[in-house]
Parts: structure tokens; C-alpha cells; sequence
């Protein structure tokens, strides 16, 4: 496997990423790609890095930095970034790299960015709809089938953001997020600690990510109570969840046939980083079989 560092302008930002490029990808004239795309205050190659060591379907695998985290960012920053920023940078990418068929990837703040990005940007740009998988892990806007959950959750996370504006160096505002995203966590102080350390690493780009969710929720919550795939996929959902997101992600499966659904035994939000073994095979094992 090859390593390369991607860094180039697009009309709107500054695409920083890393493509991963498998022993065969260079012999290959249809090469299987695959986009990953991170969650909020997290840059993509850390959330991702022990994933990539594990996927052998694909031949090219491309980690994004989503803007103002890791080495992307916005051109001309916007005072409040709305999550369909965040899709039209991918959009900008995918345009630039002439990537017009892969599949994709995206981990809780980033499957909301996904799912905006290819219901709003694919088709127009690739002229057909997207054939490709989606992964979604423990997506943002599938919380619950319940509006006032959703709800709740949209007002959990402007509160967290106003407090980050506030006390930015205080550890309890980061406890807070760890305590809305992971509830049932199992206690682990050293990786916590860890967690927190990592999120305040930028509190105000944190901050406004947590605000682009909570008015991103607000103004889809009826589609997302609903919501069906018109994509093939499947959700990735720690065994520690909520149960709302659980019931939430199995009526998913249950309503789209093209959807399926995997609980990742003894997992938390966190399931990227502490599961990425269990993941990445399973990732293979549905790749392997819609080939």
C-alpha cells in the first residue's frame, strides 16, 4: 500500500486528504475507490487510519479532511458553515479528481455531510444517480424515529456549542459531548482524556460544527424520522448505543431492501477508533458481495 498526501485549491477551499493506493490500483483501468469522510472535531486521517489497514476490497481509498479540521479549509470562511458547505466541498473534490464512481463512507457528523452531498451534488455533477455504497456510521441525523428525540438532540448539541464558545479550556463542555453521542460508554478515563484532549484541539471550528448539525436537524427533522435510502448500503451501530438509534437503524433496514444493518458488539460512539478490525472486515465482506 501507497500513501500520498493530496493538497490542491478548489473554487471553494483547500482540499487536504490522503489517498491510499493498494498494489494492484495501478493495473487496474476501472479502479474500486472509496471515499471516508470524518466526524466533527476530528481530522479524517486519525479517524480513519487504522480502518485503511484492514480494507482490501478497494484499490484506492481517499481519507477527506472536512474544512477548518486537519489541513482543509474554506477559501473565504463562512461565519457560521452550513452542513451543505461541507457537501459542496466534496463536491469540489470528487469534480477535481474526476471521481464519478465509487463508494463512500461517512462517520457520524460526516454520514449527515454524505447523505446531503449525494442528494444534492452527485447527480448534478455525474449527469446519472449514484450506484455506489454507502457506509453510514453512527450518522448525526439518524438518532431516533421519535421527532421530539431528534429534537432534543438538535438543542443537546447548541447548547454544547454555546458553552464552547464560552469556556473553551473547560473539560466538562467536552464531557457534555461524550455524554450526548456516547451515553452508555463504559468507563475509561485514560481514553477520555484522550477524546477530550483531541476535540479541544479547536474549540471554535468544534463549535460550529455542533451549530451546523443542530440547524441541520432542525430543518430536516420530519425527513429524517422517515427517511429510507435510495441508496445500497448499511449503518454501523455500536452495541452500546441508545436503543432509539438501534430501532432507528434496523427500520432503516427493514424499509429499504437495499440497506442492511450491523450492531458492532460492545461499541460505543467511538466505534471507528476502538473497532476498526471488526469494521474494516465488515466493510470487505459487503463490498465483496454487490461486486
Amino acid at each position: 500500500m501507497e500513501k500520498h498526501q493530496i493538497n490542491f485549491k478548489t473554487a471553494s477551499f483547500h482540499q487536504h486528504g490522503w489517498l491510499y493506493q493498494y498494489s494492484s490500483s495501478s493495473l487496474t483501468p476501472d479502479p474500486r475507490r472509496l471515499i471516508l469522510v470524518h466526524g466533527a472535531g476530528v481530522a479524517g486521517e486519525l479517524t480513519w487510519t487504522f480502518i485503511t489497514n484492514y480494507l482490501t476490497e478497494w484499490d484506492e481509498v481517499l481519507v477527506v479532511d472536512l474544512a477548518d479540521m486537519g489541513g482543509s479549509r474554506f477559501l473565504i470562511s463562512p461565519s457560521q458553515p452550513k452542513v451543505r458547505d461541507f457537501a459542496l466541498q466534496l463536491a469540489e473534490l470528487t469534480e477535481a479528481l474526476d471521481w464519478s464512481e465509487f463508494d463512500i463512507a461517512g462517520y457520524s457528523f460526516g454520514g449527515m455531510v454524505v447523505v446531503d452531498y449525494l442528494q444534492h451534488y452527485y447527480s448534478l455533477l455525474a449527469g446519472n444517480d449514484f450506484s455506489g455504497l454507502v457506509f453510514l456510521l453512527e450518522p448525526a441525523m439518524l438518532f431516533s424515529s421519535q421527532l421530539e428525540h431528534l429534537q432534543q438532540k438538535a438543542a443537546e448539541y447548541a447548547n454544547i456549542a454555546d458553552a464552547l464558545w464560552e469556556r473553551p479550556d473547560d473539560l466538562d463542555v467536552y464531557r457534555l459531548f461524550l455524554d450526548s453521542v456516547s451515553p452508555n460508554r463504559k468507563p475509561n478515563p485514560q481514553a477520555e482524556q484522550l477524546t477530550m484532549t483531541r476535540l479541544q484541539d479547536r474549540p471554535e471550528s468544534f463549535a460550529r460544527v455542533l451549530r451546523a448539525v443542530n440547524a441541520y436537524l432542525n430543518q430536516n427533522l420530519t425527513v429524517f424520522v422517515d427517511w429510507v435510502s435510495p441508496w445500497s448500503g448499511i449503518s454501523f451501530v455500536g452495541g452500546l448505543a441508545p436503543e432509539p438509534m438501534k430501532q432507528r437503524h434496523q427500520k432503516l433496514a427493514a424499509d429499504a431492501s437495499c440497506w442492511d444493518y450491523h450492531e458492532v458488539v460492545g461499541a460505543d460512539h467511538s466505534l471507528v477508533f476502538t473497532k476498526p478490525r471488526g469494521i474494516a472486515r465488515k466493510m470487505n465482506e459487503v463490498k465483496k458481495k454487490n461486486d
